[in-house]
């Protein structure tokens, strides 16, 4: 799933483009093969660590992890800084030299392609999540993280969820409900747009960008709607389908004019133009910078919800590679169980907001909420983590995933929909073209 945006971040994370799909990930497990000298048993227990955080100020946090876990275990761990574009290239010069990493860290794209090319080990996962035990993760967090066969690609670390951001006071003023449902958001858009007074009901993304799919994943899933069915058919224009892409038209009507982006959102929000807008969790410190005022007015409900509840967001794992020897499995495991216990909240403080504990537990533990930004949002920080427990995303069905979604996505076929029925398009019409071009392009 490519153009995973963190809203307002400048990293993006446009992930294993150049693979091209589940041909190039086939491609490139069959060109990493047998690693020789590097599987076996026993070995080296010194691990390679790749992170996608290549921020300066995040790196010398990591590097402070990595020393402390050197010093209380018999292992040495070399970091890399990998931006996730660049991981193609990054395994396929690994590969060469034989020096693929022990553990990594990034995102789902990156985790579906290699895990489904048999790059990943399923079982150090496993043996890692069963030694923190499944039932202290937020379930949808962690189903994210199934292998399509059994076990898990990946061990679920981090991650930010999108939900309805809104100002409280205004809500109470109009007598309208917290916007979780489709008929409460609906009917706040529709009381609360004064276009001529230069205010707007909502904002969600109707413009042709991964912003808008992100959007509008969560009202097609809580409609039951998908893109996949479990047999990996494309049933984008099913009844479902149609339904919610009709209501997200009708939702749009009270959007500002023009086609609009994670800016827009983020832009009337502060200015308060809007009060209702459809965000990831990174706006948290943007609504800290502008006072105390406008965080104990704004409220963020974690889910849409229609016939069923959803959420969308982004999940960053810690990632296993199978061609690591013995030795260093184990220490890539226990170099992740470190970082899920005695550090994980000095990892989560890297970007407050921006990370949040995909364990329960973490989400509401003082030592977690001991932050700044996380202080001024007090009881919303449980809220958000929360979502986790309601997280899908369009490439995943039954806990098996789709990587063909990848080519769905590169070419924006959702993205268009979505951009069309906010003109005005029927979305009858508009679902049974887009479907089409979808069977087309997971055939290409």
């Amino acid at each position: 799933m490519t153009g995973d945006h963190k809203h307002g971040e400048k990293t993006r994370r446009t992930v294993l483009k150049s693979l091209g799909g589940a041909a190039g990930v086939t491609a490139l497990a069959g060109c990493l093969g047998s690693l020789g000298g590097s599987g076996g048993d026993g070995g080296s227990k010194d691990v390679t660590f790749w992170t996608s955080n290549v921020e300066n100020d995040r790196q010398k946090v990591i590097k402070d992890v990595l020393k402390s876990f050197e010093s209380d275990h018999e292992a040495a761990v070399t970091m890399n800084a990998v931006k996730e574009d660049d991981l193609p290239t990054r395994i396929s010069s690994a590969r060469a030299s034989d020096t693929l990493p022990t553990v990594a860290e990034f995102g789902l794209s990156p985790m579906q392609k290699l895990g489904s090319g048999g790059l990943l080990s399923t079982k150090a996962a496993d043996d890692v999540i069963d030694s923190i035990g499944k039932d202290k993760f937020y379930k949808g967090a962690l189903d994210l993280t199934k292998a399509p066969d059994g076990g898990h690609y990946s061990i679920p670390m981090y991650g930010w969820v999108e939900g309805m951001w809104f100002r409280k006071s205004v809500l109470e003023d109009n007598d309208l409900k917290q916007p979780t449902s489709w008929d409460t958001m609906l009917k706040a858009a529709k009381a609360l747009h004064k276009p001529d007074d230069n205010q707007y009901g909502i904002v969600v993304g109707t413009k042709k960008t991964a912003f808008a799919r992100q959007c509008f994943t969560p009202f097609a899933r809580s409609n039951g709607a998908r893109v996949f069915d479990k047999e990996g058919n494309i049933v984008f224009d099913s009844k479902e389908m149609i339904e919610a892409l009709d209501f997200y038209g009708k939702l749009s009507k009270y959007t500002p004019p023009g086609k609009d982006t994670w800016k827009t959102a983020n832009n009337t929000y502060l200015n308060e133009q809007c009060h209702i807008i459809q965000y990831s969790t990174f706006i948290m410190g943007d609504i800290v910078d502008k006072g105390e005022k406008m965080v104990k007015d704004t409220g963020f409900a974690p889910y849409v919800e229609h016939e069923r509840k959803s959420s969308f967001g982004q999940i960053v794992g810690l990632n296993l590679f199978e061609s690591a020897s013995d030795g260093q499995l184990e220490s890539g495991k226990e170099l992740t169980e470190y970082m899920m216990d005695e550090k994980y909240v000095e990892w989560l403080h890297m970007a407050p907001g921006g990370m949040n504990p995909v364990l329960k537990k973490t989400a509401s533990s003082d030592e977690f909420k001991d932050n700044e930004t996380l202080k001024a949002w007090g009881s919303t920080v449980e809220d958000v983590s929360a979502a986790f427990e309601n997280i899908e995303r369009f490439g995943y069905v039954d806990g098996k995933a789709f990587p063909e979604l990848g080519n769905i996505t590169n070419k924006f076929l959702i993205a268009d929909a979505i951009s069309r029925v906010t003109d005005g398009e029927s979305a009858d019409t508009v679902a049974k073209e887009q479907a089409k071009k979808m069977r087309d392009a997971i055939s290409e």
